[in-house]
């Protein structure tokens, strides 16, 4: 991946997350486009409009926010590890519905509150232009087929941890099966920079065949979810998960409000905010060193929906996104992990965009963002196709985990196609689905 290989430490103990934090006006933001909270949703399906969480069929609908309004009111979500509230607040006085509310999904909601510091995001820089690189086609769809097989990894049950430090990596076989194998268990997102991220969202399914957003950031506003990096050090020598500060380089001790900017090399992931009651195996959790949060990890069957608004400028290490099962990071991201391939198993991991060709200035195809998808039942590409970097011009990256056509679903959309609202209708996902774009059966 594009972040140096970090070691895993100790577990350590740091206070409950927050459920939501407010941050000021942001440093280097720039100027900000007052229509930021009229963003849309778009898809391929029966016409129609709806404002706010989605807009149903071909047409476009859109929500505003005036900056003063109030919507929705604080939810709760609880675990045996601790609770979080799932109020939203944002700069500017405004307040979006809450990630624990629980509307129905096919009608109008509230988009997030307006946040100037995202809107930002919706105007090329400086402004220019991004050009397809001339090998292979740049696509907006690729859906990966045939997910689910049964099959097994080799999941992590201890490793080396204080008083002694004894270097060890103990794993145990791990039967899975179902639509998404091995997709269905908790997943976390990850970022590494140079990179500019405006918004992101974790949806579940709320029945119908639509969705319910049940974690949200974006440069105002953090909802159900914390950034959190292996940047804790402690006694044997290596690196842990923990909080990160706002620019994502150093440990924090509690969450804070992450500014949505990675330097060259810098990666964050992005979790649950709920803490596990447990770090050792066969806890809720599993085995876990450093800050031990849940995941995500949709209904049963692995349904879920991952969005993310970001740019990919052009610097002297190569950036990337991808997804993970939380257990990978729980137990330090490298070295002893449940990571792996074909007969070796494999836990999984997505590569949704990723630019290759070596962590330089001049990487051999810097217009590419490439994409993989790892797992027991092996590896498979993007083949020829790839996803245009957004070095200039934003765009937004959806991934759709669907059980019922044993696929994972990545959707490449504009800055303003997707609204991030509080719900997405049955009709917008049946959309992105039905486009298949460019198909590879795994």
């Amino acid at each position: 991946m594009a972040v140096p290989p970090r070691i895993r430490t100790l577990p350590f103990t740091l206070a409950l997350p927050l459920g939501l934090v407010m941050c000021g006006t942001q440093a280097g933001t720039g100027a900000s486009s007052a229509g930021d909270a009229s963003a849309t949703a778009s898809s391929s399906g029966t016409a129609g409009t709806a404002s706010g969480g989605g807009s149903s069929g071909s047409g476009s609908g859109s929500g505003t926010s005036s900056g003063a309004a109030t919507t929705g009111s604080s939810g709760t979500s609880t675990s045996s590890g601790g609770s979080s509230s799932g109020s939203t607040s944002s700069s500017g006085g405004s307040t979006s519905s809450s990630s624990g509310s629980s509307g129905d999904a096919t009608t109008a909601d509230v988009p997030p509150a307006d946040c100037p510091a995202r809107a930002v995001g919706n105007t090329p820089v400086p402004p220019g232009k991004d050009t397809p690189d001339p090998t292979g086609t740049a696509v907006n769809a690729i859906t990966y087929t045939n997910i689910g097989a049964a099959g097994s990894y080799n999941r992590v049950v201890s490793a080396t941890a204080p008083p002694s430090c004894t270097s060890m990596c103990n794993k145990a076989a791990t039967a899975v099966s179902g639509p998404l194998a091995p997709f269905t268990e908790e997943l976390t997102m990850v970022f590494a920079g140079p990179m500019d991220l405006y918004q992101v969202a974790a949806y579940d399914p709320s029945g119908g065949g639509s969705y319910q957003r049940v974690a949200y950031w974006d440069r105002c506003t953090t909802e159900g979810l914390a950034f959190v990096g292996n940047k804790a050090w402690y006694a044997c020598n290596g690196f842990v998960q923990s909080y990160v500060t706002a620019d994502g380089t150093k440990s924090s001790p509690t969450p804070v409000q992450f500014a949505g900017h990675l330097n060259d090399g810098e990666g964050v992931n992005v979790m649950s905010n709920v803490l596990c009651t447990g770090t050792t195996d066969g806890t809720d959790c599993g085995w876990s060193a450093g800050l031990a949060l849940h995941g995500f990890a949709g209904d049963g069957a692995g349904n879920k929906i991952f969005a993310a608004k970001f740019r990919m400028p052009i610097g002297c290490v190569t950036p990337a996104y991808w997804i993970l099962p939380a257990q990978v990071v729980r137990t330090g991201q490298y070295g002893c992990n449940c990571r792996g391939q074909g007969g070796q198993g494999g836990c999984g991991e997505l590569d949704v965009a990723e630019v290759l060709g070596g962590a330089t200035c001049t990487p051999s195809h810097p217009e590419q963002a490439t994409t993989t998808i790892y797992s027991f039942q092996g590896v498979t590409n993007g083949g020829t196709s790839y996803f245009q970097r957004p070095v200039y011009v934003t765009a937004t990256f959806v991934v759709i985990f669907d059980a019922a056509t044993n696929t994972i679903a990545e959707r490449r959309l504009g800055a303003t196609d997707f609204d991030f609202g509080s719900a997405i209708p049955a009709s917008v996902v049946e959309g992105w689905l039905s486009n298949m774009g460019t198909v590879r059966p795994i």
